[in-house]
């Protein structure tokens, strides 16, 4: 399922832009600290594609023989957090682990790596950002649709990047109906997500699981915020 040269952070970039609103200075959609946990499992889930951790029980298991860098500052920490606990952290517990400063790193990765562009600041005013490219959003909403609608084979980062949207309800983002006509289509590729991975025994199968644990952190803050 893993195409070679794949980006190690497919997923969290993708995830990053669907998140904002590219219109209004990359407004973001949710909350911060909802973002930042839905960061998190895009990370550990672009460490399922790349084959650097499995999910054994509900924990998050690093691949011990590898330890070189996923080229990735970002993505090399939160490895870090999985591998200083063996045999490996619990799902929800790695989330809230990596989630803190997640959303600042990666924005400043990808002011760094020219995907979007920080505004001259004015006075009073929040750090404002823009995409660099438009389009880079349009094919990342389309890439999702495509998926969802069964236009497009399956591919791993649009596999999970389905999961992540069905989670923190970004369906808006997708501008392709309401959330009752698109969330079935999304649960539809993540519940068969599993089942296409298992010939080749891909970890990416357990996308759903990391899905399932950034919706449960996410609720968990939802509650202790009221």
């Amino acid at each position: 399922m893993l195409r070679p040269g794949l980006d190690p952070v497919l997923v969290r970039e993708q995830f990053f832009v669907l998140a904002h609103d590219e219109t209004r200075h990359m407004k973001p959609r949710l909350h911060v600290p909802a973002l930042a946990a839905g960061l998190a499992g895009a990370t550990v889930m672009d460490l399922l594609i790349t084959e650097r951790v499995t999910i054994e029980s509900g924990s998050v298991v690093p691949d011990w023989h590898r330890r070189e860098s996923t080229g990735d500052p970002v993505t090399d920490d939160v490895l870090a957090i999985i591998m200083a606990k063996a045999p490996g952290p619990a799902l929800p517990a790695l989330i809230r682990s990596a989630a803190p400063g997640l959303y600042e790193r990666t924005t400043a990765a990808l002011v760094h790596r020219g995907l979007i562009v920080e505004l001259p600041a004015r006075r009073w005013r929040k750090k404002e950002y823009e995409i660099a490219d438009e389009g880079v959003a349009v094919r990342v909403r389309a890439k999702v649709g495509y998926r969802m609608d069964g236009r497009d084979q399956p591919s791993p980062d649009a596999d999970c990047l389905c999961g992540l949207v069905s989670a923190l309800g970004l369906h808006g983002a997708l501008l392709r109906g309401t959330r009752a006509e698109v969330e079935p289509l999304l649960l539809k590729v993540m519940a068969e997500l599993p089942e296409r991975a298992r010939p080749s025994r891909h970890p990416v199968g357990q996308a759903p699981a990391v899905a399932a644990a950034v919706l449960s952190v996410v609720q968990d803050l939802a509650t202790a915020a009221m």
